[in-house]
């Protein structure tokens, strides 16, 4: 029995893609390392891909089907999560073809005459080879007669465009965010720590069907607004603190990554203010997110917003991020990405203010690039939210 989150025909439609991509790009072969390409091509995900000790492999000829190389103790959920009829393992005991990673995948790319190829491994562009310094040392020096260049830009291009089906699962992880918020704000009253806010915010989302939780990320108080990517902690919420989350989760392997904030009891002027502001800021930059529109055209809208209102002083970042497997995926919504949108894109877009002496505003959506225009994916309010004490 197969565990497979996509069809077989989806995966051979990737791979196709996959093959057409490295036709133009001069590959002969691809050694993937990057436990988010593996999934995309081959289907396969493991709690175990999180090792840095233990490499894991997918060999993909020009022309020809994956070939996943896992630890031993992997095959069984190789061959079980992935449509690939070629999973191999290396190590100690059963399933075992080879005492190590590097003489097993060099035996793979010698079988498949590779091995005085042009061959692609993810060396920059947001992705890294997926081994230490010496285990990379070791696969080169192995495999001395080829090529290595970068094929990182190849696999963002491939994994650009979502499919139906991986939309599907990109709602269902923003749907569990939108209801992990809910039960924050819930639990939000001066008293409450950081610590019970990001309990009920996990509790919801894994209620809502979420996999597991991706980030909860929470700021409250003065001391804390130009921390922006802590762990919650057992601060008490004080009356008239804003409380700022970035969180997600995933869902059937794919990634949610909103922000939201409320206020404790009251809310001040310019709090108020900055609140107003951010909002319309928020709004200017969804109507430049279309199809034909660059992602640097997204940033220039965020950018051109704050200027007009004055805010320019209290910026601090990009306008975003494409998402899926990866919560920082390509296109990034920044100057200097000319990538231009397509229907299918799906975008994490977060154009934010600053002044920590009283609070963080960045409102941040998960939103699909539509044949027209764009769609948001979460349902969590945007207005302005304030705790009953």
């Amino acid at each position: 029995m197969l565990f497979l989150d996509f069809s077989v025909d989806e995966y051979k439609d990737r791979l196709a893609r996959i093959h057409g991509l490295m036709e133009a790009g001069n590959f002969e072969g691809l050694v993937l390392t990057e436990p988010t390409n593996l999934t995309y091509c081959t289907g396969y995900r493991s709690y175990l891909t999180n090792s840095r000790s233990r490499p894991f492999f997918s060999v993909i000829q020009y022309g020809e089907e994956p070939i996943l190389v896992l630890p031993n103790l992997e095959v069984g959920s190789g061959r079980k999560t992935s449509w690939v009829s070629d999973v191999r393992g290396w190590g100690q005991g059963q399933y075992a073809e080879a005492p190590d990673s590097l003489t097993l995948v060099k035996q793979v790319v010698e079988d498949a005459s590779l091995q005085n190829s042009r061959l692609g491994i993810e060396m920059d562009n947001g992705q890294r080879v997926g081994l230490t310094i010496g285990q990379w040392q070791g696969l080169q020096e192995g495999l001395p007669g080829v090529a290595w260049a970068d094929c990182a830009a190849l696999m963002w291009t491939a994994r650009m465009i979502k499919s139906a089906t991986e939309i599907e699962y990109l709602r269902g992880a923003a749907r569990a965010a939108d209801a992990g918020f809910m039960a924050a704000y819930g639990a939000g009253r001066a008293g409450a720590t950081e610590r019970e806010l990001v309990r009920a915010m996990g509790m919801a989302m894994l209620g809502t069907g979420a996999d597991n939780i991706a980030s909860m990320i929470v700021s409250s108080g003065s001391e804390r607004y130009d921390m922006i990517n802590p762990y919650a902690t057992d601060r008490k919420l004080q009356r008239g603190e804003q409380v700022i989350f970035d969180f997600g989760c995933w869902y059937r392997g794919y990634r949610s990554d909103i922000t939201r904030w409320f206020y404790v009891a009251e809310v001040s002027e310019d709090q108020r203010r900055f609140n107003e502001a951010a909002l319309s800021i928020f709004f200017d930059t969804m109507e430049a997110v279309k199809p034909g529109n660059t992602a640097a055209d997204v940033d220039d809208a965020a950018f051109q917003s704050i200027k007009r209102r004055g805010y320019e002083r209290y910026m601090l970042h990009r306008t975003g991020h494409a998402l899926g497997l990866d919560v920082h995926e390509r296109p990034s919504l920044a100057p200097a990405d000319d990538t231009v949108l397509q229907p299918g894109m799906v975008l994490a877009v977060e154009p934010g203010i600053y002044d920590f002496s009283i609070g963080a505003w960045r409102m941040e959506d998960n939103v699909l690039v539509t044949r027209d225009d764009a769609e948001s994916l979460n349902n969590a309010p945007r207005e302005i939210l304030v705790t009953a004490s």
